[in-house]
């Protein structure tokens, strides 16, 4: 929420002189802000290491719950410095937040609201709140939804082979050219020949893969620029090294469609009924050229330190809603508040209308997006909706 990020600026604000405009005038720069310890001494008014909701005041007691992570009725050091962390190192929103959309609003198509319904309740962190948010110059009713990212009707994994001898059931799935294939050893051993490049090789000489099984090694590997040590590595990130991270969701109450497209930033682009992000397509190229693979579980998911557990590909393992015709089931919302469906109907029929998205429209539904085949490693292309955002806090 953009309160948290302003959060240390205000209270900043708030705790300074009220002559510091003039005074900076006289003084030249302005004195360097307080740290969150600072702020602990200037509100603790007991002197408990800790602040309750009656010693803070202003912007930092309306977003005291925002702040407060472990729900325990205080803010600590520790979750003061969390959000100045993500203050200073928070990644951007969807790369449209800053265009003015306002006149590309469509008014006449048919929009079907977000049904919070749907959700499993036991995943969302201190319940689904409303708050009316500016969205590319738009004044917009959102709900913003706080997981911790992680599934809970399947289990997160395996994704990596540990011998070369180890079969499918060992491991998860990888794509290529829209197509799926299962991780086993046999086709980790045998990369040089389904790419065609010599270059590769994941095993050691006693058919050992080398997997990043340490935390250290997920941090080091799962990113476009692999360190050099990690080249041809099976990179496998772990959930729990993750788990109490917390991912915002900002989604519009009743979605606005858009007569132009709109493509993604580095964000989620949408939210399963689980709480488990859908993320925009993975940076394949970027991890081949140092000879790794970063293999997704059978449910379309793997892990890396910016998002936590998160889906590439919708394989029906998640929460459906099912429809009450042979209309293919929903799997969650896009960021912009419009429904993803599977892609087969329940006769296992693909739409033949879909737009450059993904999406078409239908007197039941209005606006709806239907998810990519597993192997095109995108959940869907774009959106046609005004976009809202998530943000993460480690």
């Amino acid at each position: 929420m953009k309160y948290i990020i302003l959060l240390i600026l205000t209270v900043t604000f708030l705790i300074s002189c009220k002559s510091n405009q003039e005074k900076k005038k006289e003084q030249g720069p302005q004195e360097q802000r307080p740290s969150s310890a600072q702020l602990i001494s200037e509100m603790d008014s007991n002197k408990d290491g800790k602040l309750s909701k009656t010693e803070v005041q202003g912007p930092i007691a309306n977003d005291f719950a925002n702040i407060d992570i472990n729900n325990d009725g205080f803010l600590t050091l520790e979750e003061l410095i969390k959000v100045e962390k993500n203050q200073q190192n928070r990644p951007p929103r969807q790369s449209n937040e800053n265009k003015d959309l306002s006149n590309q609003i469509n008014t006449e198509a048919k929009v079907v609201p977000v049904n919070t319904d749907y959700f499993i309740s036991e995943n969302i962190i201190g319940g689904i709140q409303k708050q009316t948010i500016e969205l590319n110059g738009v004044e917009t009713l959102c709900y913003v939804i706080k997981t911790n990212s992680q599934a809970t009707e399947h289990q997160m994994g395996p994704w990596c082979p540990r011998h070369i001898e180890d079969g499918m059931e060992k491991a998860g799935i990888w794509f290529r050219d829209g197509e799926v294939y299962d991780v086993s050893g046999h086709f980790i051993a045998n990369l040089d020949e389904f790419y065609s490049d010599d270059k590769w090789k994941l095993y050691r000489e006693d058919g050992t893969i080398k997997v990043t099984d340490t935390e250290e090694g997920c941090l080091a590997a799962a990113k476009p620029e692999v360190e050099e040590q990690y080249n041809n590595y099976c990179v496998e990130c772990l959930p729990e090294y993750f788990k109490d991270q917390v991912t915002t969701f900002v989604i519009p109450v009743t979605p606005t469609y858009l007569n132009s497209t709109q493509n993604f930033g580095r964000g989620g682009i949408g939210i399963a009924f689980n709480g488990v992000n859908f993320d925009p397509p993975a940076p394949v190229h970027a991890i081949l050229a140092a000879h790794t693979i970063a293999p997704l579980d059978d449910h379309g998911g793997h892990v890396n330190p910016h998002g936590g557990y998160h889906y590439h590909a919708a394989t029906g393992s998640t929460k459906e809603i099912v429809q009450t015709n042979s209309h293919s089931p929903m799997i969650g919302y896009a960021i912009d508040g419009f429904g993803i469906f599977a892609l087969l109907d329940k006769k296992g029929n693909k739409p033949n209308d879909l737009d450059e998205c993904g999406g078409h429209f239908d007197d039941t539904r209005g606006y709806h997006y239907h998810a990519g085949q597993p192997g095109e490693n995108q959940v869907i292309k774009c959106l046609h909706g005004l976009p809202g955002y998530t943000e993460i806090k480690e």
